[in-house]
């Protein structure tokens, strides 16, 4: 249990009051209500094994819906040997490519299981994924945290940098407090390995089977609800792997040929790789089979972005909200053109609350409210509250920290003002207002030649009030680079 270990040792540095022992005897109850999957053909050969766990203790379960594909019969099997058979398919998620099982109890002593944290921000840097015994060591992994995202039809994706396989898919991952707040996930040509939050097993695209045995729900959903293709296709789009991406989108639409959702991201992911004859066929279908798709709109508002072409992109994002009100993404990038183009504070501070009502768990939404409530609303006390709740749900948000930075050199706080400029600077050294903000904290605290070659590595990058800060203050300061 050596990773283990040493997952508990890192939470303990960040939580010195969390015990150590109580966050390993959940652990450890987790992992009895951790399994593998496995699904068999006909004549006995192996399909597929993946993981799973379970969710209540009259055995409803989690799994990933392709071990249905492809299969006769299936065998869920705890880590400590025992057997047990599914009884029916629940529901499914297609976009997620998951599905609530109930499994037979036939010891009729009911199963250990896991309870899904509705505070899945709280994750720190690391997580520890439940994986595949046959794949990592003492079936444990250690992931830490690359990417977060906001996705469509799956809210909040993590990647991780870890080395868990394809037999962990559906694995739970948990945080530095024993909660469990995702559910793992591995594309195996790319390597990319992932998470979904637990906040998807309240999503509203859950369908329900009124099936009584899990061989007439695969009879009837086999293509509709159990093939992984459309979150394949997405989970391929969010990692900018566009050919491949369209790939996973074509074999939808060749199960599925009125998936309306299929064709306009298969024509966004041909925009991106430059195939424009294809990816206008995609977007014209698309039209024709729903001519209200908010997602047409949002994909051509952000081209139109990229371009430089605003006012253009701000009708667009009018037009996506109009058709749904409620993508958060589209809410926020609307509401900094509405500032930026309109100064319209007003909409622009509604389209953040409303992104925030919708997904709680966006970092972006609570960033830019921010922004918005400490340039234009003077509410420092709301702004600082606003920051440090976008950074708990992303650490690696570019400008978080130069903000939170900022805020807290109003309140004279300057040495951890200079230690938030420097996470700011870590994930961006060009940061210049990072660069221009520390200056001021070092200066303040009297450490002149430091805060002087701030201000001149910001001018050299463009920061014009940096220059005029080094002609006033640093006319006999040598800094790194330059002599005033």
């Amino acid at each position: 249990m050596r990773k283990l270990f040493c997952f508990i040792t890192l939470l303990l540095l960040v939580y010195a009051n969390t015990s150590a022992q109580s966050v390993l005897d959940k652990i450890n109850k987790y992992e009895k209500a951790v399994f593998s999957i496995s699904s068999y053909t006909k004549d006995g050969s192996l399909n597929y094994t993946t993981s799973g766990f379970f969710i209540s203790p009259d055995g409803i379960a989690i799994v990933p819906s392709k071990v249905f594909l492809k299969a006769d019969s299936l065998a869920l099997t705890l880590k400590n040997g025992r057997v047990y058979s599914v009884d029916r398919i629940l529901s499914t998620h297609k976009m997620a490519n998951l599905a609530l099982i109930k499994a037979k109890d036939h010891r009729g002593k009911g199963f250990e299981y896991i309870i899904p944290s509705q505070k899945t921000e709280r994750n720190q840097n690391e997580v520890l994924i439940l994986s595949h015994p046959n794949e990592t060591e003492e079936g444990v992994s250690l992931g830490n945290i690359l990417k977060v995202f906001q996705a469509p039809y799956l809210d909040r994706v993590v990647f991780v940098n870890s080395n868990f396989d394809r037999m962990s898919i559906g694995s739970p991952v948990i945080n530095n407090q024993g909660e469990l707040v995702g559910i793992a996930g591995y594309l195996r040509e790319s390597g990319t390995r992932y998470y979904m939050s637990t906040h998807i097993l309240n999503d509203s695209l859950w369908v329900n089977h009124p099936y009584n045995n899990w061989k007439k729900s695969v009879y009837h959903d086999h293509f509709a609800a159990l093939h992984p293709n459309m979150h394949e296709g997405i989970i391929r789009f969010l990692n900018e792997q566009w050919i491949d991406a369209a790939k996973s989108f074509s074999f939808e639409i060749r199960n599925c040929p009125e998936n309306t959702i299929a064709y306009i991201f298969r024509g966004e992911a041909r925009r991106r790789y430059e195939n424009f004859v294809g990816m206008r066929a995609d977007i014209q279908h698309a039209r024709q089979l729903n001519p209200n798709h908010f997602l047409i709109d949002y994909f051509e508002a952000e081209y139109l972005l990229r371009e430089k072409k605003k006012d253009e992109a701000f009708v667009k994002f009018i037009s996506s909200i109009e058709q749904y009100d409620s993508f958060s993404p589209s809410l926020v990038d609307f509401g900094l053109l509405a500032v930026e183009l309109r100064r319209d504070i007003d909409t622009a501070l509604k389209c953040y609350n409303k992104a925030i009502q919708c997904s709680p768990l966006y970092a972006n939404a609570f960033y830019e409210r921010s922004r918005l409530l400490q340039q234009y609303l003077n509410n420092d006390t709301l702004a600082l509250e606003d920051i440090n709740k976008a950074i708990s749900l992303n650490k690696m948000l570019p400008g978080a920290y130069s903000i939170r930075g900022t805020l807290k050199i109003q309140t004279e706080n300057y040495l951890e003002a200079i230690a938030d400029f420097d996470r700011a600077l870590s994930i961006d050294p060009n940061d210049t207002h990072a660069l221009f903000n520390r200056g001021l904290a070092y200066f303040n605290l009297g450490m002149k030649e430091k805060s002087c070659s701030d201000w001149d590595k910001a001018g050299q990058l463009g920061h014009f009030k940096a220059v005029k800060y080094m002609s006033r203050y640093c006319n006999k300061v040598t800094s790194k680079g330059s002599r005033r």
